[in-house]
């Protein structure tokens, strides 16, 4: 309780408009005094000189935080002139002030003139760079994120733009990763997982209809050809099939754990055909993963399982040990068979609410969270063969007997939006003896709004 009290102590605080005046008389400080300094450096070196590139960017990140996104781009232009009159127009050098510039604009809410630097910037990439500059695979990623970042944050009509340039970049840095690798370095596998969620992304825009999923099955931009969502979505699911294999192909290269890793590839192919309805299938994978993992680690392998976990995850674990750490999870966490299991969920954004925001990006500083609280169940299997054969058997990876907690005052209309959202989620399902069980979960559903 006393933690509680004091939690609520430390928001009250942070929200008093006279901490907000406070913290911005700080941040007005800072900025001075970097400008103090730009100036005596520009007076012993000169006002072109090349050592005032890092003050002048550092400037630029204190004048973000500010919000004053105009100044800030100044500072950060000037950088760029500065840094091309010694390395020349098309100098590497410039690319963490690019980046830099365009991190500034989408700050700022100007989508209009950040997608004409990001698509500068690409030029930049195709035409002045090495594919065997290994800096390159970075750039790229950095792109492809930020494009994942407009998905949320640009207007509607552009989202699918932002899809596809997402995607193409993620390829892009994955063929000069190999170039500079190696087909079998395990440095690919984080790539590789990141390219497997955004085929994820796409599949649920598919399924969210409208403007933006028919524009995703279109066979290229304006094109008059449309797959089927059927279709596009087995090609989804194949691309992603193909993708999982291909880090299967870089395990088993490896001397070194190698049954452990693909068992762990194993366990996320399972989550992936559980994705896509492929029930039956996900069930025997998990099985089979289960098994492999518990002849290598017992004890830690039901520590693992033994409470639900929403997918995709975030993050590719290639052992037992790295995925325990990764959820603070030692042999002294075990829980009660019977409890109730907690469980959050945070919309990306009102724009595209029917995912987690990547791990890639960070959130807008005016993203908000209206917190709703859901109860449900997750079914269990008691036999694979009795379940296949069963004619509508129930989905083990979804809730069901969906009640709404808090608050109380949403509107039926709304009840039933948030209801179907959540229904939409998918689950890797507490696994015993490589079969799901019955669980029964608390849902933080933290519903995205702008302040």
């Amino acid at each position: 309780m006393s933690r509680l009290i004091g939690f609520v102590f430390f928001l009250n605080l942070i929200s008093s408009p006279g901490f907000a005046q406070r913290l911005s008389s700080l941040e007005n400080e800072e900025v001075k005094g970097a400008v103090s300094d730009l100036r005596e450096l520009e007076k012993s070196f000169g006002y072109n000189d090349y050592s005032l590139v890092e003050p002048l960017s550092e400037l630029a990140i204190l004048q973000t935080t500010m919000g004053s996104y105009v100044e800030a781009n100044r500072s950060i232009d000037r950088a760029i002139q500065l840094i091309r009159r010694t390395g020349g127009l098309y100098t590497r050098d410039q690319l963490p002030y690019l980046r830099q510039k365009i991190e500034n604009l989408a700050a700022s809410g100007d989508w209009g003139k950040t997608r004409d630097q990001m698509e500068h910037i690409n030029w930049f990439y195709l035409s002045k760079s090495n594919v065997t500059d290994v800096s390159l695979v970075n750039d790229l990623l950095h792109l492809s994120g930020m494009h994942l970042r407009g998905i949320n944050e640009d207007f509607e009509m552009y989202q699918s733009y932002h899809f596809r340039s997402a995607m193409s970049l993620q390829w892009s840095a994955l063929r000069v990763a190999r170039i500079n690798y190696g087909e079998k370095d395990e440095r690919l596998v984080p790539i590789i997982y990141d390219l497997i969620k955004q085929y994820d992304l796409q599949r649920k825009a598919v399924e969210g209809g409208g403007s933006l999923g028919y524009q995703l099955r279109q066979y290229f931009p304006g094109s008059e050809w449309v797959r089927g969502r059927a279709e596009t979505k087995d090609y989804f699911y194949y691309m992603g099939r193909r993708l999982l294999s291909q880090i299967g192909s870089i395990y088993s290269q490896s001397n070194e754990l190698m049954l452990e890793k693909l068992a762990m590839t194993g366990l996320y192919t399972a989550d992936w055909q559980a994705l896509f309805g492929r029930h039956e299938e996900a069930l025997r994978t998990y099985n089979k993963s289960y098994v492999q993992l518990e002849s290598l680690y017992p004890d830690l392998t039901l520590l693992l399982f033994q409470q639900p976990k929403l997918i995709p995850l975030d993050r590719f674990y290639d052992s037992v040990g790295n995925a325990l750490l990764a959820e603070n999870l030692t042999k002294d966490n075990f829980l009660a068979p019977d409890m109730n299991f907690r469980l959050s969920f945070e919309e990306w954004g009102e724009r595209f609410p029917y995912s987690r925001q990547p791990d890639v990006l960070t959130s807008p500083n005016d993203l908000q969270s209206q917190i709703t609280v859901f109860s449900f169940s997750l079914v269990g299997v008691d036999d694979i063969e009795n379940w296949v054969g069963t004619r509508k058997p129930q989905d083990f990876d979804r809730a069901i007997d969906t009640v709404l907690i808090e608050p109380k005052g949403f509107s039926g209309k709304q009840r039933e939006i948030l209801g179907r959202r959540v229904q939409s989620l998918r689950f890797r399902p507490k696994l015993i003896g490589g079969l799901p069980r019955d669980a029964e979960i608390l849902l933080e559903y933290r519903k995205a709004s702008r302040s």
